[in-house]
C-alpha cells in the first residue's frame, strides 16, 4: 500500500471518528449527562473532523510524491 493510500485512510478514520464523537456529544447531552462529558466528546470531535484531517492533507499528503 503507497504512502499516500496510508495518508487518505487515516483521514477518513478520523472523519469517521469525528462523526461518532459529535454523536456521543449530542446522546450525552439529551441523555441529561453531564455537561463535562459533551463538551469532550465535542472538542474530540472537532479535532478528528478538522485539525487532523488538515494536517495530514496539508503536511504528508502534498510532501509525498516529492
Amino acid at each position: 500500500m503507497s504512502a499516500g493510500a496510508i495518508v487518505t485512510i487515516a483521514g477518513i478514520v478520523s472523519i469517521v471518528l469525528g462523526f461518532f464523537c459529535f454523536a456521543s456529544a449530542y446522546l450525552s447531552v439529551m441523555k441529561k449527562k453531564p455537561a463535562k462529558l459533551s463538551w469532550i466528546f465535542g472538542i474530540a470531535g472537532a479535532l478528528f473532523v478538522t485539525v487532523i484531517p488538515v494536517t495530514l492533507a496539508v503536511f504528508f499528503a502534498t510532501t509525498i510524491n516529492s
